[in-house]
């Protein structure tokens, strides 16, 4: 539309429809304050806005104990997520987004993103995220609060992810705290037979059998522990290989049926 036909739509959608200036606006996808000035040019007030009554003590309880977001709140009782804000700070209740409720995903919002992405060139097209950021999504999608500091003195952030994505199964990560996690990290990011497997693994272009894996050393089914001493790195093919065997076996069989003599 031309800015003739947006000022006739402007003035019939307020006139005749009578929608609401922030509706037009939604409508239109022009800004709220254009909105106004097409209006107040063509002569048409706008009266005081009733303020809404509202229970505090709904707004208290859906935040607080229902764990709601500020907007899913506004959306509940129909008031602006600004004025939710307003309540729980004179109420004394911290605005955080931790422990929230997510609002559903609905397939109509997931096409409207769709819609609206089309065409469109990503932001990160030949940019690099700094480092620090790196390092700060990282620490923020971890288990443990882990301190960035801790992170930033290990330069090679995609060994260190391949470290973490180790961790990641409730199976393993449930037998870790901070403090072993930490110890963890500290071991096996130096540890020579970490370093030669995860330097196949990038050299085999991260192929599924060459991908580092948790081994027990004594095995749990014989009675090993999740002790970090009994910990180490294998390759994902030789884990699956080695079982349940014990060192002594393992390595008999290795020598047996598996290495190769140079001749």
């Amino acid at each position: 539309m031309d800015e003739l036909d947006v000022q006739k739509k402007v003035i019939e959608l307020f006139s005749v429809e009578k929608l609401s200036l922030y509706k037009i606006q939604k409508l239109l996808h022009i800004d709220y304050h254009k909105v106004r000035r097409i209006l107040s040019v063509n002569g048409y007030s706008f009266p005081q806005k009733k303020v809404k009554l509202v229970d505090e003590d709904e707004v208290v309880r859906l935040y607080a104990i229902e764990k709601y977001t500020l907007r899913m709140v506004s959306r509940e009782l129909d008031i602006d997520h600004h004025r939710v804000a307003r309540i729980l700070e004179k109420n004394n209740i911290e605005v955080t987004t931790v422990g929230r409720k997510r609002a559903a995903f609905t397939e109509e919002h997931r096409r409207k993103i769709s819609e609206s992405s089309k065409g469109r060139e990503s932001y990160w097209k030949n940019r690099k995220m700094p480092k620090s950021s790196l390092y700060k999504n990282m620490a923020s999608h971890l288990k443990w609060d882990i301190e960035l500091e801790f992170l930033l003195q290990l330069e090679d952030i995609e060994k260190l992810k391949t470290l973490n994505k180790i961790l990641t199964r409730d199976r393993v990560s449930k037998h870790f705290n901070l403090e072993k996690y930490k110890l963890f990290i500290q071991r096996f990011y130096f540890d020579e037979q970490f370093n030669r497997i995860y330097k196949d693994y990038i050299y085999e272009e991260k192929q599924k059998y060459s991908k580092p894996s948790l081994d027990h050393i004594i095995p749990l089914a014989k009675g090993g522990s999740w002790e970090l001493s009994n910990l180490q790195i294998l390759n994902w093919a030789e884990n699956r290989a080695k079982c349940d065997f014990l060192p002594e076996e393992w390595e008999y069989i290795k020598n047996k049926y598996f290495q190769q003599k140079i001749t």
